[in-house]
């Protein structure tokens, strides 16, 4: 799931409570929900990964980590997909999502999966309820990230796995249409040092850091619409309001391959000291 909760880093930034982020959050994925049964608008794409795929190198990691009594708690878990991806590795996997509408298609894929050691509940990354020390790994795939809470509900000696948004990541479509996730800050303190501070600071010790620059190309105008509406580079992302910057977008950004978009995404693993 893309960070909902950064894209408020704008040009004219909005003061927002923390109630307020996570209401547009949750408006936001069940809009999605509701209009394409999931968190994939089916829009067609061909992907190059010069230095890997940073979605398979975090499944990767995650893997290396479960164990037959493992437990794991994906936060911003979304339509469940990926989180079932890696739940046979471990013998407990619960899923929290603030979009109800997110969760129901979470379910259908569970069910259909037949992974009964999975279970998805709506809830806030920032106090999800759990006990302390529940859980070995807490992983957040472009979702949010609390680090102290995360501490709280792992046990010693447990591991964070985060996949994140680069400062970088689609800078010249925001560029174009003046606004967007993480707007403006390219030209700041890289945010996967920010995140690797926030955990140290939280008691973690980062074990792994990768960053990862990769290009999509969309075969058509229609496939790059798509989906635009359902990821939060743009929150407020309307077809017919943007048209204008989206054409002076696609005009510029074409190339044999497609519509190209440049994407910079980062990976970082942290432990929990055993002493802590």
């Amino acid at each position: 799931m893309e960070r909902a909760l950064e894209s408020m880093d704008c040009s004219t930034p909005r003061r927002l409570s923390e109630g307020q982020i996570m209401t547009e959050q949750q408006g936001f994925y069940s809009k999605v929900a509701e209009k394409f049964g999931g968190y994939s608008s089916g829009a067609r794409r061909t992907t190059s990964y010069p230095q890997g795929d940073p979605e398979e190198e975090f499944d990767a990691l995650v893997h290396e980590l479960g164990s037959a009594t493992g437990t794991l708690l994906d936060v911003g878990c979304a339509d469940g997909l990926n989180l079932l991806g890696v739940a046979p590795s471990f013998g407990r996997v619960d899923g929290l999502d603030l979009s109800p509408e997110m969760l129901a298609s979470a379910e259908r894929h569970r069910a259909a999966s037949g992974l009964d050691h999975v279970r998805f509940a709506v809830g806030d990354a920032s106090a999800t309820g759990f006990p302390a020390g529940t859980f070995d790994v807490v992983t957040s795939r472009r979702g949010p990230l609390f680090p102290e809470e995360f501490r709280r509900v792992l046990r010693r000696g447990g591991s964070v796995v985060y996949l994140g948004i680069g400062e970088r990541d689609v800078r010249t479509l925001k560029e174009t249409f003046g606004r967007g996730q993480l707007y403006g800050r390219w030209a700041g303190t890289p945010v996967a040092l920010e995140e690797r501070r926030r955990l140290e600071d939280a008691g973690f010790t980062v074990d792994y850091e990768r960053e990862f620059s990769y290009d999509e190309f969309f075969h058509t105008p229609e496939d790059l619409d798509r989906f635009l509406q359902m990821v939060p580079i743009f929150e407020d992302y309307d077809t017919a309001s943007d048209r204008e910057a989206f054409d002076r977008y696609v005009t510029r950004a074409t190339a044999q391959e497609g519509i190209h978009l440049a994407r910079h995404w980062f990976v970082l693993r942290a432990q929990l000291t055993a002493g802590d």
